[in-house]
């Protein structure tokens, strides 16, 4: 049987009390208290603890007709800020979320990678300047997420695996020792999809397909990434699609990275932009190879779809590119491949088309604050 100590009790009411706050702005005194079933001097007391730390304020009085009005409370959204960067091979992506995971502010800067001290003293710099041109204390940070592309240890402190880059080995510590907050490498697309849970908080489990330059993933089991022990579940990007096919940059041949990501649509120097305007203009090499790609994607969900029967999310810098007749045609295929013939709605297109990758690199500190926050005051 579990025991609580009265220091227990006292964090999980503050807890509780904030919580209360943050899902029910301008609520009063009273209304916590009842909601709660706790006493009033006990919510009296949080509040002012609250207070103190400059973690909630008062947002004026509730209307009443009798009596004197009660006092509101909300919290303070910028009491911290968690800075989330997408790293790319020419630029990087800085954003800064608020504690309901809602940006602050957002800059791209043009910074060609190299995986070196000289790269990321780039880095930290161009950084500390985002920090000081919006007024954000160190203090004030719960932590650095950079987004990247390729495989991390599960403490997020090394990239276990980074052909795309060519940063396998690289350590957080070349950004960090910047820093006196919480720094981590997280996979790109797991950061994409941590903008999905965070959009959509009913999923608890899914596959996420990030649909990009390159094919990225993530696996969702009770609302929690499943890598494995270093890292590699979920790979699915590099399951063989088609043996003996065309060569990933991984090494092998006929990886579902090789047809389901950009590059299979893209020559090279094209953009996204480019590509898909040029098949709205009736090109026929470019419909053809948006046909085959379709194709293919269809062949890999429906594979993903008999390993594991859950949601499938679409998302990722392409998906803003699919018309309601391709998604209709994405699930046709999958229904023709299909040995149940399912119900094909468990494939659903993501919510988040902008800066996923980066604010998802950035939500993990405040899940972690809003989880911790008695345990941090």
């Amino acid at each position: 049987m579990d025991t609580f100590s009265l220091t227990d009790i006292k964090k999980k009411n503050l807890s509780d009390i904030y919580h209360y706050i943050y899902k029910n702005p301008g609520c009063s005194k009273q209304t916590i208290a009842y909601a709660l079933a706790v006493s009033l001097p006990t919510v009296s007391q949080h509040l002012a603890t609250l207070m103190n730390e400059k973690l909630i304020e008062k947002s004026g009085q509730l209307t009443s007709s009798v009596g004197r009005r009660a006092m509101a409370y909300q919290i303070i959204p910028t009491a911290r800020i968690a800075i989330g960067i997408e790293i790319l091979s020419r630029n990087i992506y800085v954003t800064a979320l608020n504690l309901y995971g809602k940006k602050e502010a957002k800059e791209k800067f043009e910074l060609n990678f190299e995986p070196n001290q000289i790269y990321f003293d780039k880095l930290q710099k161009t950084v500390k300047n985002f920090l000081k041109k919006y007024k954000y204390e160190e203090n004030q940070i719960l932590g650095i997420g950079l987004g990247m592309q390729g495989l991390t240890s599960p403490d997020g402190s090394q990239m276990t695996y980074g052909k795309v880059l060519d940063c396998t080995g690289l350590s957080i510590q070349m950004f960090a020792d910047y820093f006196s907050v919480p720094c981590k490498f997280i996979h790109d697309a797991e950061c994409a999809s941590n903008s999905e849970l965070w959009e959509n908080p009913e999923i608890k489990d899914a596959i996420y397909l990030s649909l990009g330059q390159h094919l990225g993933r993530a696996l969702i089991i009770n609302g929690e990434f499943q890598n494995g022990l270093t890292g590699k579940s979920g790979t699915f990007e590099h399951m063989t699609l088609i043996p003996d096919g065309m060569e990933c940059y991984c090494g092998k041949q006929g990886c579902a990275e090789c047809y389901c990501s950009g590059n299979y649509l893209l020559e090279p120097e094209m953009e996204l932009d480019e590509f898909f305007a040029k098949k709205e203009q009736g090109d026929s090499a470019c419909q053809k190879k948006w046909e085959n790609y379709l194709s293919y994607l269809s062949m890999l969900i429906n594979n993903l779809h008999m390993v594991i029967e859950s949601t499938v999310i679409l998302g990722g810098n392409i998906t803003p590119y699919f018309t309601e007749q391709d998604v209709l045609k994405i699930k046709q295929n999958v229904l023709e491949r299909s040995t149940f013939k399912d119900d094909t709605s468990y494939i659903i297109q993501g919510k988040c088309r902008n800066d996923a990758v980066s604010i998802g690199a950035a939500l993990p500190f405040i899940k972690e604050f809003l989880k911790e926050i008695a345990v941090k005051i």
